[in-house]
């Protein structure tokens, strides 16, 4: 009896995925299995909907708090995804056969637990890959994957190589990996996956689709059963569907299944469709001077001429047929950069890493709260600071006169009340700025800039309410009660005025009307005094009332004054 084809691929490869492609269209299956958790199945149609844009990122997190996550992320280049949009092409059936994102976030929260331990696996497990990268030479084996496997052109090749590749690389590694127990559950749970498959089909007729390192391990392993299935650890998790970034897809923001340079990857993969495998290197080099041109800095044709040529010297020099990475960016240096890096590091940045998100359609997966939060982005008319890139917005609190309807008139003022809460949510979109004395009452600037890190901490505000402004109510009401004095009560009644919220305001006053008879002393009073001071001198810039906190102020003011007199009395 045959077993199924196995096809070894790395994540991010657009060599995996262009010859994955291909070896679909010769075996012609009837089920592709892929690695991925298996519970992220009903993402499939978002991720083939024609109007996703990709990066994006399946996120995965636990349904009670303290919130942990996994995120699965795919640019348009990656294998899986590949695989996932030739099934829908091709009217096949298409599965993620890992285990689901239940049993990994229970074993992370064990995992946990044995910090320690697993310091000197690492270590162990780090020595092996310097060891490789020494062996390797160049830039270490991230270099020698692209310049032996990356650019092979026949399928066969690519096949036979990465298979070649994940079998030795396990064979160094084997056992010695802090996270090897848990890589032998996962392919005994997918062989349990490939096992139901091939009763519905005859194995030939199956593609799985895996890392190269897990081909072997798929070859040998022994399906789980359902008593080692039921002895799992598992706990309640939630998924969705977010944008994603090109730099946090690179490994240099420290996501160790990505690549040095997304984009670059991404002309690579555009070389294959278009069948011509010099298109990496030349848009690599034209996009470099492109970029020093718009900057000011003279880059001519000559000059592209030259570091192409070079490139493809360097290439041949190293035992290469085609330049790779570090041959481009070494002819960059020499001919664009005369021979300082600092000269087109900001353009190589652009050019290797890139600055693309990806976008949703409407109607995606999410979270009530991410629902919330982008309707808001359209309703603010914040949609265009959604980059990658830092941008500054000012805002002028004071009614705008000049427009016909009050949302107009008031728009400023309502992003601001949307922008102060996303802060105390601790959602990294946009970050206050320091103001002129002389109108800090009436202006805001922020620094506005999208991240995953904001999406991620959205997800983990939706324990806390299904929308934005009932997330901030929780926060606020958590915060007041376990404020410890009176100073804190006034910290949550800044907080609240700021974020344009009068209920959870009068309620922290009447907590603090209640407390401010008790024993309090002059250094928190005039803590609690800064944070009341600061909200009154808006006046009604901010269309809420601060006259009920005149009264406590006043009482504070005298407390204070008592306090300061009987002192200076017994001295």
């Amino acid at each position: 009896m045959r077993n199924p084809y196995i096809f070894g691929i790395r994540h991010l490869s657009p060599a995996g995925a262009w010859h994955l492609r291909q070896f679909l269209d010769e075996k012609k299956p009837k089920i592709v299995l892929v690695e991925g958790p298996e519970d992220f199945n009903d993402q499939i149609p978002y991720l083939t909907h024609p109007e996703t844009r990709f990066p994006v990122a399946v996120l995965a997190y636990t349904d009670a708090t303290p919130v942990q996550t996994i995120l699965y992320p795919l640019a348009e280049y990656s294998p899986e995804y590949q695989a996932v949009l030739w099934c829908k092409e091709n009217h096949c059936e298409c599965r993620f056969i890992d285990l689901p994102s239940s049993v990994f976030l229970a074993l992370q929260k064990q995992k946990a637990g044995h910090i320690r331990q697993e310091e000197n696996e690492e270590e162990n497990e780090e020595s092996i890959y310097r060891k490789l990268d020494q062996q390797a030479g160049e830039d270490g084996h991230e270099m020698f994957w692209e310049r032996v496997i990356e650019h092979t052109g026949d399928t066969d090749a690519y096949y036979k190589g990465v298979h070649m590749f994940g079998k030795e690389l396990r064979t160094m590694t084997q056992g010695k990996e802090s996270d090897w127990p848990e890589i032998l559950v996962r392919e005994a749970y997918m062989a349990r996956n490939i096992e139901k498959a091939c009763e519905q089909v005859s194995p030939e007729e199956i593609v799985v689709v895996t890392g190269s390192y897990h081909v072997e391990g798929l070859k040998s392993a022994q399906a789980m059963t359902q008593n080692e299935w039921d002895i799992l650890p598992k706990v309640e998790t939630r998924h969705t569907l977010m944008p994603y970034s090109d730099y946090r897809l690179s490994s240099r923001s420290g996501y160790g299944a990505g690549n040095k340079a997304p984009a670059y990857y991404r002309l690579i993969w555009e070389g294959f469709r278009c069948g011509n495998e010099q298109f990496a290197g030349l848009h690599y080099l034209a996009g470099i001077a492109g970029m020093m041109r718009e900057a000011g800095t003279p880059a001519s044709s000559a000059q592209v001429i030259e570091a192409v040529r070079l490139a493809d010297a360097l290439a041949k020099m190293r035992g290469s047929r085609i330049p790779v990475l570090r041959d481009l960016r070494d002819a960059a240096v020499t001919c664009l950069g005369e021979g300082r890096f600092s000269e087109i590091n900001l353009a190589v940045a652009d050019i290797e890493i890139g600055r693309n998100i990806g976008n949703l359609p409407e109607g995606v997966s999410r979270t009530s709260i991410q629902e919330d939060f982008y309707r808001q982005l359209k309703e603010w008319k914040l949609e265009k600071y959604k980059k990658i890139t830092a941008e500054q917005l000012r805002l002028d609190l004071r009614e705008n006169r000049k427009v016909s309807s009050e949302k107009s008139a008031f728009l400023d003022l309502n992003r601001s009340f949307f922008l102060h809460r996303l802060r105390v949510l601790g959602i990294s979109f946009a970050v206050l700025q320091g103001t002129n004395q002389e109108n800090a009452t009436w202006a805001e600037n922020w620094q506005i800039q999208w991240t995953p890190e904001a999406e991620i901490a959205l997800v983990e505000n939706a324990l806390k309410g299904d929308t934005v402004i009932q997330a901030v109510s929780f926060v606020l009401k958590e915060r007041m009660e376990a404020a410890e004095d009176i100073s804190g009560i006034a910290a949550v009644i800044e907080d609240a005025f700021q974020c344009g919220m009068e209920a959870a305001l009068q309620y922290a006053v009447r907590a603090l009307q209640a407390l401010a008879v008790e024993a309090a002393g002059v250094y928190e009073i005039a803590k609690t005094i800064d944070h009341l001071s600061t909200v009154m001198q808006y006046g009604d810039i901010r269309k809420i009332d601060t006259e009920v906190l005149k009264p406590v102020t006043e009482q504070l003011f005298y407390r204070a004054c008592l306090q300061i007199g009987r002192a200076s009395c017994r001295e």
